[in-house]
């Protein structure tokens, strides 16, 4: 699937750069006209501060290794409606990654799959030094 194929409010799920065993996330703004894909990521930063961005599709997929789109409702307004929202904030592993901005898109609110995979990883490493 190239990117021309991908539609507003798709979310595309990509390896992070240099690293296969991470995932990095973002969603598809689609006007017919302009093609980007909005993401947080910690090491680029907006004019406002914030690490919400809109890059081309070429630009965000680079060093990186496509995994999957999933088809969403998320509509272009949805999309704009978050990143204003977020335009300030910073990215945070533990906060506001990528996963929660476009989460917050889709459902309303932040979640990351990525975050729980941690917690699980370090409830296990502590329980097994405790033991």
């Amino acid at each position: 699937m190239n990117f021309i194929d991908k539609s507003e409010g798709d979310i595309i799920y990509a390896s992070c750069i240099d690293n296969q065993l991470c995932y990095h996330v973002g969603i598809v703004y689609n006007d017919g006209i302009k093609k980007l894909v909005y993401h947080n990521h910690p090491e680029i930063k907006n004019k406002y501060g914030g690490t919400v961005c809109a890059e081309n599709y070429e630009k965000f997929i680079k060093g990186r290794v496509l995994q999957r789109v999933i088809r969403t409702n998320a509509k272009n307004a949805d999309i704009l409606r978050v990143a204003r929202k977020c335009r300030k904030e910073k990215w945070d592993s533990l906060f506001f990654n990528c996963e929660d901005f476009v989460l917050e898109v889709i459902e309303g609110h932040r979640r990351s799959n990525i975050r729980d995979v941690l917690k699980l990883v370090a409830i296990g490493v502590t329980t097994l030094m405790l033991l």
